[in-house]
């Protein structure tokens, strides 16, 4: 069996190479980084088992924005992260996002001990609690923890730009009923993989409620970009939905806000998306057609 891969994330050169010397003496292949953009590099061309992660890197990027980019790709759905701080109090925001979270100075013996339990256990990926069972998109702890933490990369890099888009799609002939749950979480589901496909693994899409998302798009280039992604929403999202041989057609209402000086908190530009919202096409009942043979010439 081959042997598994930590990686090593350390601006402390003495720390991550005791460490690395501990971790391979009991098993692990190990690589260190000592710096976020070596992280960043490392963890864009392979998938390590284990991450041990200092949360101060730097003024940049902070161990804090790794691990969120980290839990919002699935790619490392599979990932045991490992936070390792000085700051406890620093700890507590992300404790959630973590695997174990380790105080320093962290006893060498306890070290090899908890990473190799945490190694050894089956349990269900950290991602996974920040999921809708139904549509895959994340739940709202995880956006709002996302979101605040662009707003904190925005404070320290002024020209960092992000933008958040809430949007609902109505049914107004499907009400949730018991009758109607099937077919209604066919649909989201529909919703859930519409999105996936069609948007960038660092963008952040969450459900809110029954018929509410939002979605967070990080390292826009241009305030002309929010243009292009409601465009984009608004085209895929209202194409019917073919669910056991019907078409169901929904009516989207969407609301888009960029980050600016102007927001006094993180929340601030999550409630002027929320103004903002407006439908995107004319109010509508649902429209059901029956097909004469098999098909689903709508896509999902």
């Amino acid at each position: 069996m081959s042997r598994q891969q930590v990686l090593i994330v350390d601006d402390d050169k003495d720390i991550a190479r005791l460490f690395q010397v501990v971790l391979t003496l009991v098993g692990f292949e190990c690589d260190i980084v000592h710096s976020a953009k070596e992280c960043l590099s490392k963890l864009a061309l392979s998938v390590p088992d284990i991450i041990l992660l200092d949360l101060r890197l730097g003024l940049e990027i902070s161990g804090e924005d790794i691990l969120v980019q980290i839990r919002a790709n699935p790619r490392f759905k599979n990932t045991r992260v490992i936070v390792v701080t000085g700051y406890p109090s620093m700890a507590e925001s992300i404790s959630d996002l973590t695997d174990l979270i380790l105080l320093k100075p962290v006893e060498i013996e306890q070290l090899k001990i908890l990473i190799q339990r945490l190694a050894s256990v089956e349990s269900k990926p950290g991602l996974e609690y920040f999921r809708d069972p139904v549509t895959g998109l994340f739940i709202e702890e995880f956006f709002v923890t996302r979101l605040e933490h662009a707003f904190e990369r925005r404070k320290r890099k002024p020209d960092f730009l992000y933008a958040n888009v809430v949007f609902t799609l109505e049914f107004e002939n499907l009400p949730i009923q018991e009758m109607t749950v099937p077919i209604y979480d066919a649909i989201m589901r529909a919703t859930g993989r519409r999105l996936l496909k069609n948007f960038r693994p660092t963008d952040t899409l969450a459900r809110l409620t029954h018929k509410k998302f939002v979605s967070l798009y990080e390292d826009l280039k241009q305030p002309g970009d929010v243009r292009i992604i409601t465009s984009r929403l608004t085209s895929k999202l209202l194409r019917p939905y073919a669910i056991d041989n019907e078409i169901y057609q929904p009516t989207l209402c969407l609301g888009a806000a960029l980050s600016t000086g102007e927001h006094k908190s993180a929340m601030d530009i999550l409630e002027a998306a929320e103004q903002d919202l407006k439908p995107m096409q004319p109010a509508a009942s649902l429209q059901r057609v029956t097909f004469e043979k098999q098909g689903e010439p709508a896509e999902d």
